[in-house]
């Protein structure tokens, strides 16, 4: 394995390494990193978001601890209830970390016994069912909050949202469903890069091996066109390709059987190639015009034009493998990198290299005001209290946030509509006082 332990760092070295899990949702409407963030409806004011006045003239890490008179009103207009649940989900993660790495929140070393504690002192909080007046209050006074500090250094994010669809799809092969998803190949291998130098924590590689080197895994093409994967095992079969494509962005689904039972298609492992979203492929290549483009009508231009499907597709080399669970509860949202459920309006996904899993977050920005049957109202500024939990192949550095919806209609056109600035806080307790020389002295 020497010749593949020099592969892994060359290409590590050259930026080469592998994405996390569950890439980014497909976002058409927006253009290519780095965004311009959105403008806001009509008759929206966007949250506040931090300037750079608000940033140390010193230069700024990943976060900053911004002056207490800049930070906003941590107002959560929500259902506390769902954000209870997630923080008890929570617990369970961090009860079960030995001592995992620390993170560098500005001046401060975070280790996962703080982020407990301040989990915990969260669930005490909300036990006592605080008014938002009460709520922004303790928040203040008994947790420091570390902005991000965005893509530009200015504390401005940008949000984007993906979701768990339900998609129709049969676990035999049959006429009608006849397009497969694949279990983990048993060819593919995995590194975790963090396992040989602490600074590519949260970096992976993935890849085969040929002979004694790590080469790069099959592309979309290479599987689901050229009939090269050998090694895969077909688990679930779909009526159309684009369906797939769905399932492969948002990284897990509920799979509609045609007995009317409900399965879950697990995220398992992907071949870690570029993503490329095929609604932007079909822009990109003049297929259909950026205005008024919808997932509606690229499924019909992919219908009208099978010739184009191979082509369209394929240009999205990021292939993902999934595991069914016949026994979950299809009301739990899909299992997150942090190992446990995500809840929805509850919880994100950061970039995990700079942002450790469980932390606890608060968020603002304006967004898609979307009814329960899925109809976009218009846009709306919103606030609210989540946990990091996941995390995602286009959800790179300080300046990006993906945010979970949940499942069904409303959580669909919500992660297909959500691209908009606004700014991220990490909740943790203030730092405890050092206690006195001579009370330390008598002690001993």
């Amino acid at each position: 394995m020497r010749n593949v332990t020099l592969v892994i760092f060359s290409l590590a070295l050259a930026g080469c390494a592998a994405l996390p899990p569950k890439p980014v949702a497909d976002c058409p409407a927006c253009p290519a990193c780095p965004p311009c963030p959105a403008a806001a409806a009509p008759g929206v004011t966007p949250p506040a978001v931090s300037t750079a006045a608000a940033v140390p003239t010193a230069e700024v890490g990943p976060m900053f601890l911004p002056a207490p008179g800049a930070l906003p009103a941590f107002a959560d207009g929500d259902d506390l209830k769902p954000l209870l649940k997630a923080a008890l989900l929570n617990r369970k993660y961090l009860s079960g970390l030995n001592n995992g790495p620390a993170y560098n929140f500005g001046s401060r070393r975070i280790t996962s016994r703080e982020l407990a504690e301040a989990n915990e002192e969260l669930i005490k909080i909300l036990g006592a069912s605080p008014s938002p007046q009460d709520l922004d209050r303790q928040l203040k006074e008994k947790f420091d909050a570390y902005q991000m500090a965005g893509r530009d250094s200015t504390g401005t994010v940008i949000f984007s949202s993906y979701y768990e669809p339900t998609l129709e799809a049969s676990l035999k092969k049959t006429k009608k469903y006849k397009y497969p998803i694949y279990a983990k190949p048993r060819d593919l291998v995995t590194i975790n890069l963090g396992d040989f130098n602490e600074k590519f924590k949260g970096e992976k590689l993935t890849g085969k091996l040929k002979g004694d080197q790590l080469v790069p895994y099959l592309t979309r093409d290479e599987i689901d066109f050229a009939g090269k994967m050998k090694k895969g095992r077909p688990i679930a079969w779909f009526p159309n390709r684009a369906d797939i494509m769905d399932l492969h962005t948002e990284g897990s689904g509920r799979l509609a059987l045609p007995d009317g039972k409900i399965v879950k298609a697990k995220f398992a492992a992907t071949n870690s190639h570029k993503f490329k979203g095929w609604l932007t492929a079909l822009i990109e290549t003049g297929s259909l015009p950026r205005e008024g483009i919808s997932h509606e009508k690229g499924m019909q231009y992919l219908e009208e034009h099978p010739e184009k499907v191979r082509d369209i597709l394929s240009r999205n080399r990021r292939y993902v493998f999934f595991s069914i669970d016949k026994d979950s509860d299809p009301d739990e949202g899909p299992d997150g990198t942090y190992g446990l459920p995500l809840t929805g309006w509850r919880s994100i996904a950061i970039d995990n290299t700079l942002v450790p899993m469980g932390t606890l977050a608060f968020m603002t920005t304006t967004m898609p005001d979307v009814d329960a049957e899925g109809t976009l109202l218009g846009r709306k500024a919103d606030s609210r209290l989540v946990f990091c939990q996941d995390t995602g192949g286009a959800i790179k550095g300080p300046g990006r946030v993906d945010f979970f919806a949940g499942a069904g209609k409303k959580a669909r056109t919500f992660a297909f509509k959500l691209w908009d600035p606004g700014a991220l806080y990490l909740l943790v307790l203030k730092e405890k006082p050092a206690a006195p020389a001579a009370a330390t002295e008598k002690a001993l």
